[in-house]
């Protein structure tokens, strides 16, 4: 019986993850364009979001992270940060260790238990300063822009 409970909980674990892979520079503006007409953010695009990773601290911007992150698969509304897809995402092109990576994004999600859980929007924006901060933040173009 335990053996058998085993293999479901490794299937479902593997099939959950099995549709994840890591984003690229391509995939983040791909989901910036679907998310500024998602949230109707046409008219304020050109003053709130300056850069590529630029974003003032506006409510629609932090609104804008949340729906960047819950798309590429890095934030859950109900759950929050997933913390492994993170740490891979921020691997893909970094020379810190794989150790050292995770232990800054639990120390960002950790940052977040001050946050009502209901402002997902803030909590997803605070995770998104918290890492652009430690210098984590990697995602690669299949042409090589960063």
């Amino acid at each position: 019986m335990q053996i058998e409970f085993i293999i479901v909980l490794t299937s479902l674990i593997a099939g959950a993850t099995a549709g994840w892979r890591i984003q690229t520079v391509d995939d983040l503006l791909r989901n910036r364009n679907k998310c500024v007409k998602i949230l109707e953010l046409e008219d304020a695009f050109e003053e709130e979001f300056e850069g590529l990773f630029e974003f003032s601290d506006l409510d629609s911007a932090k609104c804008m992270i949340k729906c960047i992150m819950n798309r590429m698969g890095l934030f859950n509304d109900k759950r929050g940060p997933h913390v492994g897809r993170l740490v891979k995402q921020m691997k893909f092109a970094s020379a810190s260790s794989t150790k050292d990576i995770r232990s800054e994004i639990v120390n960002c999600v950790n940052q977040n238990t001050t946050i009502d859980p209901e402002a997902r929007c803030e909590r997803a924006y605070a995770l998104y300063q918290c890492i652009q901060n430690s210098n984590l933040i990697q995602l690669q173009s299949p042409n090589g822009r960063t």
